[in-house]
């Protein structure tokens, strides 16, 4: 039961690392916004210099981690990592659901936009299971052993790297971006016909310069703010 358990937690958290690290990483550029999204929510503006160089990392590491996981590849030292890395970003997540600084965690890029709070119930399951492999480290399977594992590994990064460094200097070398090369921007942002159109409300403060008072009006009753104001209003025939 316990060798089931690890191995399924060892590809399931692998798999996300992965993917999580891929799609930021061939949109390093995306990922510095978003990471200057976060400086700029949590007033650390003077780190917005560091966001690209932190962009790069982030994404690297997720990979990596992900690829020594699903590989068995220094199965015990990505099992910490991988804990140490669920351990931060959870709590954050958690605080990212409750206060909304920002819409979207940016933790799939442009791949996989989910809200906050899926964001942190999805943290929640994997480091769960980050857990079970810490725990299980020491008896997990490693699928790949020796020299294989290491040459899947080497060439994984590689390839990685390479992919990484085209999207820095080009595009994307695969574009999520709603607004990517070929997208006739007109109709992507025509309004579906199903879709609920946004409502839009202008609501008008008024202070009663004698008494201090401050009432809220709306477009209906706008008329009456500027009685209550003491501003006389006449129709267009009106000399004033």
């Amino acid at each position: 039961m316990m060798k089931w358990l690890r191995n399924i937690s060892r590809v399931l958290v692998g798999l996300v690392f992965i993917f999580s690290g891929f799609v930021k990483g061939i949109d390093p550029w995306g990922g510095t916004y978003k990471i200057t999204d976060y400086f700029y929510a949590f007033h650390l503006d003077f780190l917005v210099p560091i966001a690209l160089p932190l962009s790069f990392i982030l994404s690297f590491a997720e990979f990596a981690i992900g690829v020594g996981l699903l590989s068995g590849t220094f199965l015990r030292f990505f099992s910490w990592l991988a804990l140490i890395f669920m351990s931060f970003f959870t709590p954050l997540t958690l605080y990212l659901a409750l206060n909304n600084p920002v819409t979207d965690c940016g933790c799939f890029g442009d791949a996989l936009v989910i809200t906050n709070w899926q964001t942190f119930y999805k943290n929640i399951a994997i480091i769960l299971l980050a857990i079970i492999l810490f725990a299980e480290r020491r008896k997990a399977d490693h699928p790949l052993k020796g020299k294989s594992g290491r040459f899947l590994f080497s060439g994984l990064i590689l390839t990685y790297v390479v992919l990484v460094t085209w999207s820095y200097n080009h595009l994307p070398i695969i574009d999520f971006r709603p607004y990517k090369v070929g997208v006739n921007i007109t109709r992507a942002m025509e309004i579906p016909p199903d879709a609920q159109p946004d409502v839009y409300k202008n609501n008008f403060y008024y202070k009663n310069m004698k008494t201090g008072e401050v009432k809220k009006f709306s477009e209906e009753n706008i008329l009456a703010g500027f009685t209550y104001v003491g501003i006389s209003v006449h129709g267009p025939a009106g000399t004033g």
